[in-house]
């Protein structure tokens, strides 16, 4: 189970991944930091069913 304070800093790398992904010109960089952006969110909300692991169109 992740603490509250660890939450928060997961939100916090996780808008940093999102703004690199915006700006990343390359794509194999981009479905990297898609990935991480995955597994953040699924430690963030473990319990979210609707992520779409292993898709890196978006």
């Amino acid at each position: 189970m992740v603490k509250e304070e660890e939450t928060l800093l997961f939100i916090i790398d996780l808008g940093r991944l999102l703004d690199d992904y915006r700006k990343c010109p390359y794509e194999s960089v981009k479905k990297s930091i898609y990935e991480d952006i995955l597994l953040i969110g699924c430690v963030i909300h473990p319990d979210h069913d609707e992520i779409p692991l292993g898709r890196s169109e978006e």
